[in-house]
């Protein structure tokens, strides 16, 4: 006997109206009256940290479930049900082997690929497909976009960054091939034109503030329909409708002022690597990733808080010092300070992510129970330049493939690419194996 099925919505619902389409988040009304309920949508996310970690305070205070999470990651502390640290993984192929110097270039280009990157400064660059590129290869075609690659620093995809090594390895994590690095976006205003089809992100700031004049925003355009769309929909789906737009243009409002902020001189240099700005782009980043995901514009996502090397200071911290030079700190207790705050407030943006996604609503539970959120370094020490021991932690269930397990201690020199694995696996790919991996771990 077949589910008995009511006036339900499809999955990929979309408000239209005067040529303007918006992708809708999850809501009850897409799931059937009857019969089983909605397939689990797993997602991911990978978020990438420069310079590594002040290792004595990013390490949790005891082992397994019964852990704290203090120092650094003490604002996950609330989440600590919902996450597992990793001691003990290794990345290889970030190491010399005969190469010299570049370790900061091939923490980047390794964290995802966990190849060893060729020394190159031409055109002849290798290191291997990324996790997030093998994943979007096999589940990006039941979404509008494969996926999304996000950053906070541009940079060069040609020339030398690091002691011989292109910039392609430096600015990107991300490689649809061994040889193909995935170019990220780090304008937030491009990236929501990319997901909701803004049309006056296309021209350059003039324009778009002369489009934002002449046209109402998309949420305006399509505001008839959501109404009689509501109409169709229970209390809880309205309040969950009403709440999502709201979102959307709030959203929209803080793109706008970010773009309007923009100074017209020249900005001097280092001025917008301080701090002015990068709090609310990183912010940005992670809301444009929590929509991406709620929407199903894609399942898969990546995000460089900086560049490989990344230099910028905090000053907003009160670190106007470089965070590269900082990270070479000879353990001076004031560099070690200023290190450990700068890794407090990475933490502190990515609790605040996962707590977006854990207050969005879908299918049978909440969008982080959907999701895995890989977060770390592609360095331990950064005055060490160590590919082991790498500051490492899962967040989310990704639709019941992994539950949080605190502080999880392994061997040393365990492969980074055994967690890679066990993320493809719960995100259903069969592959027996990726990169040095010597099997999956067990995120459950």
């Amino acid at each position: 006997m077949l589910p008995i099925r009511g006036p339900r919505l499809d999955r990929r619902a979309f408000l239209r109206g005067s040529g303007a389409m918006l992708a809708l988040p999850w809501l009850e009304a897409m799931q059937p009256v009857f019969g089983p309920p909605p397939a689990r949508t797993p997602r991911c996310v990978f978020v990438f940290a420069p310079n590594g970690m002040h290792m004595r305070e990013w390490r949790p205070e005891g082992d397994g479930r019964a852990c704290r999470l203090r120092g650094t990651l003490e604002p996950l502390q609330p989440l600590r049900d919902r996450v597992t640290v990793f001691t003990g993984l290794a990345i290889d192929g970030g190491r010399p082997h005969g190469d010299g110097p570049g370790d900061h270039a091939r923490s980047a280009a390794t964290f995802l690929t966990c190849g060893h990157p060729k020394k190159t400064g031409g055109a002849d660059i290798e290191v291997g497909t990324s996790v997030d590129q093998a994943i979007a290869a096999q589940m990006g075609k039941a979404t509008p976009f494969g996926s999304l690659e996000l950053g906070l620093e541009r940079g060069a995809a040609a020339g030398v960054c690091d002691s011989g090594y292109s910039c392609a390895y430096t600015n990107c994590i991300s490689w649809r091939t061994p040889t193909t690095p995935v170019a990220k976006e780090t304008d937030p205003k491009a990236v929501f034109a990319r997901l909701f089809g803004d049309p006056g992100a296309a021209g350059d700031q003039a324009a778009r503030r002369r489009q934002r004049e002449r046209d109402r925003s998309v949420l305006d355009v399509v505001l008839a329909d959501a109404k009689a769309l509501g109409g169709r929909l229970g209390a809880a789906d309205r309040r969950k409708l009403d709440q999502y737009l709201a979102a959307v243009r709030e959203l929209e409002q803080r793109l706008a002022r970010l773009d309007d902020a923009a100074p017209g001189a020249p900005v001097p240099a280092g001025l917008l690597a301080g701090g002015q700005g990068y709090p609310e782009k990183l912010a940005l980043m992670y809301e444009l990733t929590a929509l991406a995901l709620a929407t199903d514009q894609t399942r898969v996502v990546t995000l460089m808080l900086g560049n490989g090397g990344s230099n910028r200071s905090y000053r907003f911290l009160g670190v106007p010092e470089g965070h590269h030079d900082l990270s070479h700190h000879g353990k001076k207790p004031e560099k070690l300070e200023a290190i450990a705050q700068i890794n407090r407030f990475q933490v502190e943006q990515l609790a605040a992510f996962l707590r977006r996604l854990a207050a969005e609503r879908e299918a049978d539970g909440d969008l982080l129970a959907q999701t895995l959120v890989l977060f770390g370094s592609g360095l331990g020490d950064g005055d060490r330049h160590n590919h082991d021991d790498l500051p490492v932690l899962l967040a989310g269930e990704g639709a019941g493939a992994a539950k949080g397990r605190g502080h999880v201690k392994f061997a040393k020199e365990t492969p980074m690419a055994n967690l890679h694995l066990a993320v493809m696996r719960a995100m259903g790919l069969g592959d027996p194996a990726f990169a040095d991996s010597t099997g999956p771990l067990d995120l459950a």
